[in-house]
């Protein structure tokens, strides 16, 4: 059977603030004595809760964060398990390298790089002709289109 300790109304009183006292520091506000757990091994703490279990009496306890298991560091507890038992051999491990180099040289190489030689361009410039030419087209397109909206408004 598994202990679990339950803590139905959490204390919100400040550690600090209380009085001390043997066993730990006494509360004005319950008036019990806050045990400290956090000088006791699990060990001593579980011996400690089983004792005052049998006699039936209630305690309230300062612990650690780290003493007390959540659901998430269970979890990640679990987690932790499962990845350390993961054992790759070394055969695997040569094949991932492998792959994992064939995957990183080939990456980038297209159809060029596969076919041969890259072509090579030989005029890269632009006439001046061609954008004097260029020019002239759009600005008689938009003559045009002046023309356009010119003779519209005339007939309206």
């Amino acid at each position: 059977m598994e202990n679990k300790i339950t803590i139905p109304k959490p204390c919100n009183q400040n550690w600090n603030s209380m009085i001390p006292d043997k066993n730990g520091k006494f509360c004005n506000s319950c008036n019990k004595t806050v045990i400290d757990f956090t000088k006791m091994e699990n060990l001593e703490i579980k011996n400690y809760l089983l004792e005052k279990k049998s006699n039936q009496e209630s305690i309230c306890g300062h612990f650690k964060f780290d003493q007390i298991e959540t659901e998430n560091s269970i979890k990640y507890s679990n987690l932790r398990n499962r990845i350390s038992r993961i054992k790759i051999k070394p055969i695997k491990k040569v094949a991932l390298f492998s792959l994992s180099l064939l995957f990183t040289l080939t990456s980038c190489m297209g159809k060029a790089a596969l076919e041969g030689e890259p072509a090579v361009i030989d005029n890269d410039s632009i006439n001046d002709n061609e954008i004097i030419n260029k020019e002239n087209d759009t600005l008689k397109h938009t003559d045009s289109i002046k023309s356009q909206i010119i003779q519209e408004k005339a007939k309206k």
